[in-house]
């Protein structure tokens, strides 16, 4: 793995040991690994924006047209999306810890953009699986974080909402009734 720098004694380092060696640096040079991070990985870069000025609804929505754009590949009606590149988007939003009700709006927006695909596009088995995996994953985020309540009353907004077709909600009652 290449490092920021051309001789670089951070690389494949524990954290803790990252820790120990960063606190032997003074401040110009924290500032100067910081910035060479910065600007030599898009991630760094991302993290420190939403860092320094948190706009959960940019970061949403930037993380909404991933998803859209990887579902958006199709062929002859049939989708040829990659659930790793969508799991990939989830998680890369979840890792800013922008709060309990985004990562709930990140979850249910990724679940209503499948829908809305899988209405014009045939679903493979490993898309059908992620969608009850998705699923099943709202609801134990729901029970480990106390807001099941809320996630029940948003799981009947999605089903009034008619975006699902009755394939889509078939699968998603029964990865809730699995759970």
């Amino acid at each position: 793995q290449m490092c920021i720098r051309d001789s670089c004694k951070f690389c494949l380092m524990s954290k803790t040991a990252l820790i120990k060696e960063l606190s032997k640096m003074d401040s110009a040079q924290l500032v100067q690994i910081i910035a060479d991070a910065y600007t030599a990985k898009a991630e760094i870069k991302d993290y420190f924006e939403f860092f320094l000025n948190p706009d959960v609804e940019k970061l949403l929505d930037k993380h909404k047209q991933r998803i859209t754009k990887e579902l958006s590949r199709t062929k002859w009606g049939h989708s040829k999306a990659r659930v790793t590149v969508i799991k990939k988007a989830v998680k890369d939003f979840l890792g800013f810890a922008p709060g309990v009700q985004a990562e709930l709006d990140m979850y249910f927006l990724t679940l209503a953009t499948l829908a809305t695909t899988e209405r014009y596009v045939h679903f493979t088995g490993p898309q059908e699986r992620y969608v009850a995996a998705l699923t099943a994953q709202i609801m134990k985020y729901g029970d480990d974080n106390h807001v099941f309540s809320d996630v029940a009353e948003r799981f009947g907004r999605f089903f009034d909402s008619g975006t699902a077709s009755s394939r889509f909600t078939r699968i998603v009652k029964e990865a809730m009734a699995n759970t």
